[in-house]
């Protein structure tokens, strides 16, 4: 058995396959942490910065409501739903602008109180929901 040779891999090309297995193992678990890291940076999120209810002289209701976006995502659509008032306002609400939204509301007096909910859809498909009361007030 003296005369024999060592049969298997040579030091050089273990080195090789073991680099070789490394270099493919990093690229993936890079693209796994972007990935994640991507969808955690996402942040949806919308401030209601006014809402106003005024009363005109011909019993008129003006609600009046700005949301601005304060996260990342854009905002896709608003929708302001009451028992007197349905209204949907599409985007584009790109991160730190705002969004107005007016509805004309029939029989309305000082005094009454609106309420209702107002529903934010991001572009990522996420939904926040802020519920809302409003007092009226006359101009």
């Amino acid at each position: 058995m003296a005369g024999e040779a060592r049969k298997g891999l040579s030091p050089l090309l273990a080195i090789i396959i073991g680099l070789i297995v490394t270099i493919v193992a990093g690229i993936l678990l890079a693209q796994l942490y972007f990935s994640y890291a991507a969808t955690i940076s996402a942040r949806p999120a919308a401030n209601i910065e006014y809402i106003d209810l005024v009363v005109d002289s011909g019993g008129n209701g003006h609600l009046v409501i700005n949301i601005k976006n304060t996260g990342n995502v854009p905002i896709d659509n608003t929708t302001i739903t009451s028992d007197l008032c349905s209204l949907t306002v599409n985007g584009p609400g790109t991160p730190g602008s705002t969004l107005s939204a007016t509805c004309t509301i029939s029989g309305v007096s000082t005094g009454d109180v609106l309420s209702g909910t107002i529903t934010v859809g991001f572009t990522d498909g996420s939904v926040q929901s802020y519920a809302i009361s409003v007092r009226a007030r006359s101009a």
